[in-house]
């Protein structure tokens, strides 16, 4: 597996990604890897969504709300 976390920064042009990937290799880890993917806007529209069945933690409701 490659990723333990995921973070995204979206940037205008492509000068601008290469600055925030500088920025990041000041701040490398001692040990580890940090894997950098520029990814245009038209290859990230492309992307596909592959899901399980539907699953919803989220509380609709305040039917357990405490107000104090």
């Amino acid at each position: 597996m490659l990723q333990e976390s995921v973070y995204c920064r979206m940037v205008i042009n492509e000068a601008m990604a290469r600055s925030v990937v500088a920025k990041i290799e000041t701040f490398k880890p001692p040990a580890g890897t940090v894997c950098v993917i520029i990814v245009t806007e038209r290859q990230f529209s492309g992307m596909s969504y592959i899901t399980g069945e539907y699953k919803s933690d989220v509380v609709t409701s305040d039917k357990s709300v405490v107000i104090i």
